[in-house]
């Protein structure tokens, strides 16, 4: 009994040294690319942690028109210099900053602009083109 004993306990000490003796190691990369969201490359690194969960969401460039309705963060402090037309669709500024455009912005059934509070406002400038 006492040498059953025995093996029992030097064959958890040997595979306790396995586990201490030989610990995991991540594989390295020189290079990590990856694609969060279309249009959005992430940076290059030598290494790198990082950690997607629920809240996280793709970063948007509120100052381009794609399509459907226009959802503008005026915290982007936009500037556009190219025509616009948002074929029928709301424009909508919101937030506090700036939003400046030297071309017309067309096409749109509704414009919304709203700062954040009374003391911080969405300072919409239109110069050679503005909202038609």
């Amino acid at each position: 009994m006492l040498k059953e004993i025995f093996l029992i306990i030097a064959g958890v000490f040997f595979i306790s040294l396995i586990s201490l003796a030989s610990p995991y190691t991540a594989p390295t990369y020189d290079a990590v690319n990856f694609s969060l969201c279309t249009g959005y490359t992430a940076p290059t690194y030598d290494s790198i942690n990082f950690t997607l969960g629920e809240s996280d969401s793709c970063i948007t460039d509120s100052c381009t028109y794609t399509s459907g309705n226009w959802a503008i963060n005026c915290n982007d402090n936009c500037s556009i210099s190219s025509p616009v037309d948002v074929g029928g669709n709301n424009i909508t500024i919101i937030g506090t900053g700036t939003f400046f455009t030297s071309e017309d912005i067309t096409g749109y059934d509704r414009l919304h602009i709203r700062g954040t509070d009374s003391s911080n406002i969405c300072r919409v400038t239109c110069v050679g083109g503005c909202f038609r």
